[in-house]
């Protein structure tokens, strides 16, 4: 039963952290990308707050450093990724993405003063190989490189979100990931207003292709995706969860040919392989 319970909640979130790449690319067309995050992570989150009451039966703000810097790191990956798919498409997104446990394992040193253990530097120094003929391939054919790099840099700070979970783990998870979202909205709605002005929510396009989107991101890619993540990480644990969610890009760049027509390069699929296999060993 277990294992059932197990295989389905790994289905659902891979495919609906997969099909979210494809959400927020085809969203941007009607949006900026400080707007369209603000407006998701504040539906996001309140209906994450609604699932969190049904589910524990109480609710309760966080105001502490920790859940301040969580939203603000939160916000910045979120804005750096929409940014970053202005330039590139979903399957690269999620490879340069999805470096984010490299990045996680030098910045938990330095934070909280987590000792890695010598797989852990073994994958990370493997994984950046297997970016780096990735990313070096995908640039020849074609691929942004400013595009590139603000998912790289999103990357970033999502490994530092990361790390200030674990910092909020004596909290519920689900009422942490719902306070960041509702925070990240306010400091995303900012960010927004000081880039675009106004622009950022009257600029919106609210035609039927920008809302179905919208509430694509919002309910698979927000709410049922962290909602899935709990139930998955109470099921078998983070370190039995973590090595299969790099199926996630995989899916994304099979998902990147059949909707978009990007075929991968025999170079993109070698270095994407690599880097799957650096990321499994810096997680496991």
């Amino acid at each position: 039963m277990r294992k059932s319970l197990f295989i389905g909640y790994l289905l659902v979130y891979v495919f609906s952290a997969s099909v979210n790449y494809f959400f927020v690319k085809f969203g941007l067309k009607y949006a900026t990308p400080l707007g369209y995050m603000a407006i998701r992570y504040a539906i996001a989150g309140s209906l994450l707050a609604i699932a969190t009451m049904t589910i524990n039966g109480k609710y309760y703000l966080i105001l502490n450093r920790d859940l301040a810097l969580l939203s603000l790191f939160s916000s910045l990956s979120s804005a750096l990724w929409a940014y970053g798919l202005l330039y590139i498409d979903p399957g690269s997104s999620a490879i340069f993405g999805y470096t984010m446990p490299l990045f996680a394992i030098p910045l938990s040193i330095l934070l909280i003063r987590e000792k890695p253990r010598t797989l852990n530097v073994v994958g990370s120094l493997v994984g950046f190989v297997g970016v780096i003929i990735y990313g070096v391939s995908s640039i020849m054919k074609g691929v942004s490189l400013v595009g590139a790099l603000l998912t790289i840099m999103n990357a970033v700070f999502w490994a530092l979100y990361s790390i200030y979970f674990k910092k909020l783990g004596n909290n519920n998870g689900l009422i942490v990931v719902s306070n960041m979202f509702i925070i990240g909205s306010l400091i995303l709605a900012v960010m927004g207003i000081l880039v675009d002005g106004l622009r950022t929510f009257t600029g919106i396009e609210w035609v039927p292709g920008f809302v179905s989107n919208l509430l694509g991101t919002s309910v698979i890619g927000g709410v049922v995706l962290f909602l899935v993540w709990y139930l998955l990480v109470n099921t078998v644990g983070v370190a039995n969860s973590t090595p299969y969610i790099f199926t996630v890009p995989a899916l994304t760049l099979a998902l990147n040919y059949f909707i978009m027509g990007i075929q991968p390069t025999l170079p993109e699929i070698i270095g994407s392989a690599i880097m799957f296999m650096g990321i499994y060993l810096a997680s496991i």
